[in-house]
């Protein structure tokens, strides 16, 4: 978890892009961003293992991830379905037979 001060304490927000931790939680899951790259997926979070630890990095889309993040929130845009966290969005898919969510990019219509 992460924290944000405030006037009488603290409130817990999402992990911020930058931010560097040494190990994960052993629920983390590995996503594929590419063929080549993999990053780990926890919380809502994609974390990039570097020389220092896992970075939290962007979501990246066509990153596929086996389930949402609580709190995430069914949208209509246009004539699409997605699945909202955040600035992320996610599409249904299916890989394997299994249900998966694959992060697409919403651009708005001008």
């Amino acid at each position: 978890m992460y924290y944000v001060a405030e006037n009488d304490g603290y409130t817990v927000v999402q992990a911020p892009v930058g931010a560097t931790v040494q190990t994960l939680p052993k629920e983390a899951e590995t996503v594929a961003v590419t063929e080549t790259t993999n990053n780990y997926y926890y919380g809502g979070a994609y974390y990039e293992k570097d020389a220092n630890g896992y970075t939290v990095v962007p979501a990246t889309a066509g990153t596929i991830v086996p389930s949402l993040p609580e709190g995430s929130e069914e949208i209509k845009i246009r004539d699409q379905t997605y699945v909202q966290f955040r600035d992320t969005y996610y599409q249904p898919v299916q890989v394997d037979g299994k249900d998966m969510y694959e992060i697409v990019e919403v651009k708005d219509e001008e």
